[in-house]
């Protein structure tokens, strides 16, 4: 019965599916993304025991939270804990290039880790001994993918990769691909005990990523509380010698610091520090998707609801008819949830077809990683079964419950619908939809005004036409020499090169202290960029006090450029020929003073930061980067120049080179993929509701058809009609749009409070998004008022 009566009212059925389908896709995407976002890190078989030790650390009052911990930190608690089962260090390494027997590849995801990553870590280890793997020196870990890659099979045991063509790294052991739903990456293993850093038992020393598996049962609460004793010590005897303090008069001023436990499957969606071993995602984010997909849901259930309770007249003498026949109120209530219910599955099935077919879009677009198989398990598909239930349940409750309770003989003899209450409540609906969906408009409007602001925002230096070549392999002479050899093309304006660049990359810090002090409190953490004496000028900085570097001036080896943050945390109000310096370290004189510039995204302040000559320029080490300023129109034809001469000076070595405004648009992908899906979902959450509209104004047309002959027998113009009908629906918008307005500015005054620097929310915002949520309305039920004043009103009568 629920089938055929679906089928004769084909149209109300069709605008019922679309919408609810539609909405059920997008919370399936978004469900989706959800769940793997919730399940990073959880593939570990003692993920529940695994934390991360954090240090938030405040000296001279600045303060940095890191995800990194002292150097011996690992070691120490695993020798002085016995609640700590095993320990191990994580840290990044530098890109290189990679061969077997093949041309170089350059590789991003190499992982520097403590032999016991495979006692702490679930890694599947296909070939090799977790015991000894990392043990060897110039070992390497790879992972399957990496096996095929280089040696096309898993079976890569005891072969060789070279790595910056003069490294060589036995392969001694092949572990699965580690999951994307991890918090680090990494195809390539290094053994970290090999680096000097990883040699130096500095507790001043913040570089690797410290984690511990706590033994069954242990408190992580009881474990943290432990840390104060290594506090005072290690990191006491510390402060006495490098900065003449001790940790007791260090808090007294005002500094602190600190170690905090942090649970491994909270790193993912709880933590954005220093350190981070990859981008993590955001809680944040979590909660907007998750009430976006809940306000998409709930416009297409409205949209249910409204059209169901406004189809009334039409169904009002069936009830009736039924009732008079002897049907009670409990078998039409079961009719119209089992109406409900079909239509809910038809509307889900159609969304997981759409949702299969346009995964790898979603993919694509989102950066995530989701997959089809998600839906083959059996949680997820209990999950969907009690999803389409509760939402046929929440959609038709209401209605089931208002069509059964019309009385008999008022319905078989004057129909339902147009009672002053039932009107109101259709009307509230119809505020409720739009109030979210002007909600999104205005958030959509401000992300996207933001990101304007972002990209057209005065960064302090010229980004444009900058191409980098990364290239820490190549000797600093031969780099110098393609260096000089660039710059005879004319077409190449300047060149530097650097290990430091303005976009987010490498950094350097340290202490510094102003002229004449070696009290803690006037340090200031600063910023250390080794640079060329053509560094400004490629990166056209402006010089705002003094001079910049000059080239052959070997006296210019022991002085430095700031920019102005750092002269006025340095207390210097004429810096130029000011000293700074180092606990205990030579003194630098200022020479130059560099406008602020935004090195980081705009999310972060611009912090003090230094330039000094690149002493490895002057000892031939390698370097990092070299940046080239172009002026051309046909840059494809510049960087080929480029490439046949870098052919000819560094040949073996591959010409890599990416483009400093992709990567400064690079920090703020996040941003982009937010405002994308923001105006997707915007739109469809608009279209959802002008579906429901329109279905409403057709049936509201229908119903107050007898209404508009009488009026324009009485002479009602069309025009007079129309605003009639239209202003029915007119009124819950505005009414949304006061309701929405100040939802919405409080909602985006928190995001925006994610940035340091950040556009004002301005008035003219909420009108346009009002405008265009009233434009929307009126375009969608002007067809349905004009058709309705433009029928003739005899024939309406007669039909009445």
């Amino acid at each position: 019965m629920a089938l055929r009566s679906l089928i004769q009212n084909k149209w109300y059925s069709a605008i019922t599916v679309t919408g609810l389908a539609t909405a059920l896709t997008i919370t399936l995407f978004i469900g989706l993304y959800i769940k793997n976002e919730l399940n990073f890190d959880r593939y570990n078989e003692n993920s529940e025991r695994i934390y991360r030790v954090n240090s938030d650390i405040s000296f001279s009052l600045q303060g940095l939270q890191t995800a990194a911990a002292p150097t011996p930190l690992g070691a120490t608690l695993k020798t002085e804990f016995p609640e700590v089962e095993e320990t191990v260090r994580l840290g990044k390494y530098q890109n290189c290039l990679v061969k077997s027997t093949r041309d170089n590849v350059r590789e991003q995801a190499i992982l520097l880790a403590d032999s016991t990553i495979f006692r702490v870590f679930t890694l599947k280890m296909l070939s090799g001994n977790p015991a000894t793997a990392l043990a060897k020196p110039n070992s390497v870990v790879i992972t399957e993918r990496m096996a095929r890659k280089y040696f096309g099979t898993t079976h890569a045991l005891n072969k060789v990769l070279t790595f910056n063509n003069n490294e060589s790294r036995q392969v001694t052991a092949v572990i699965g691909d580690i999951p994307a739903e991890s918090h680090f990456q990494a195809d390539f293993i290094l053994p970290l005990w090999e680096t000097r850093d990883a040699k130096a038992d500095k507790w001043g020393n913040h570089i690797f990523n410290t984690y511990i598996l706590l033994k069954p049962g242990t408190s992580p609460k009881a474990v943290q509380a432990k840390f104060e004793k290594v506090l005072q010590t290690y990191l006491d005897p510390a402060l006495r010698r490098f900065f003449n303090t001790t940790l007791a008069e260090a808090r007294k001023q005002g500094n602190y610091f600190r170690y905090s436990l942090i649970p491994l499957t909270d790193i993912h969606l709880h933590s954005n520090r220093a350190g981070e071993l990859t981008p993590n995602g955001s809680m944040e984010y979590v909660y907007i998707f998750a009430g976006i997909a809940l306000f998409i849901l709930m416009i297409a259930v409205v949209n249910f609801i409204n059209l169901t309770t406004a189809r009334s007249i039409k169904r009002a003498r069936e009830i009736g008819v039924r009732k008079v026949l002897g049907s009670n109120r409990i078998g039409l209530i079961y009719q119209f949830l089992s109406e409900s219910m079909l239509i809910a599955f038809i509307s889900m099935l159609v969304a997981i077809g759409i949702l299969v077919s346009m995964l790898p879009v979603f993919n694509s677009l989102t950066g995530e990683s989701l997959l089809v198989s998600e839906f083959t398990t059996l949680p997820v598909t209990f999950f969907l079964f009690l999803g389409t239930v509760a939402v046929g349940l929440l959609a038709g409750i209401y209605p089931a419950f208002y069509i059964s309770s019309f009385q008999p003989a008022t319905a078989i003899k004057n129909g339902s619908g147009s009672h002053p209450k039932r009107q109101s409540l259709r009307s509230s609906l119809v505020v409720f939809q739009f109030s979210m969906s002007v909600i999104l408009i205005i958030a959509t409007l401000l992300i996207n005004q933001q990101l304007q602001f972002i990209q057209s925002k005065n960064v302090g230096y010229g980004k444009e036409q900058v191409i980098i070549l990364n290239t820490p392999e190549v000797p600093e002479n031969q780099l110098r020499t393609f260096k000089e050899i660039a710059l005879q093309d004319e077409q190449v304006k300047a060149a530097s090169i650097s290990s430091f660049l303005p976009v987010t990359s490498k950094r350097n810090g340290d202490y510094w202290y102003p002229e004449g002090q070696t009290d803690q409190k006037y340090s200031v953490p600063m910023q250390e960029w080794e640079v060329d004496e053509d560094y400004l000028a490629t990166y056209k900085m402006m010089l705002v006090q003094g001079r910049n570097f000059i080239k052959g001036q070997a006296a210019d080896s022991s002085r430095v450029v700031i920019n102005e943050t750092a002269a006025k945390q340095l207390g210097y109000k004429e810096p130029i020929g000011k000293s700074i310096h180092k606990q205990g370290g030579d003194k630098l004189t200022i020479v130059g003073v560099v406008k602020d510039f935004h090195y980081e995204s705009l999310r972060t302040r611009i912090e003090p930061l230094c330039f000094m000559l690149d002493a490895d320029i002057v000892s031939d080490k390698s370097n990092d980067a070299l940046s080239l300023r172009l002026e051309t129109s046909d840059i494809a034809a510049s960087i080929s120049a480029l490439e046949n001469k870098w052919k000819k000076i560094a040949p073996g070595q591959p010409f890599e080179y990416s483009f400093l405004n992709e990567s400064f648009d690079a920090m703020y992908r996040a941003e982009e993929r937010t405002q994308m899906l923001f105006t997707t979902f915007t739109t469809i959450a608009i279209f959802i509701s002008c579906l429901g509209l329109f279905g409403l104004a057709t049936f509201m047309a229908e119903q107050r058809t007898k209404e508009i002959g009488v009026r324009k027998v009485l002479g009602a113009s069309i025009k007079s009609v129309v605003t009639l009908l239209s202003g029915d629906f007119l009124k819950p918008v505005l009414f949304a749009i006061l309701i929405a307005s100040p939802i919405a500015w409080y909602m985006m005054s928190r995001w925006l409070q994610g940035f340091n620097y950040r556009i004002e929310i301005e008035w003219w915002v909420f009108v346009l998004a009002g405008t265009l949520a009233v434009s929307i309305a009126l375009i969608t039920v002007s067809f349905q008022s004009v058709t309705a004043a433009l029928m003739n009103p005899v024939k309406s009568l007669k039909n009445e």
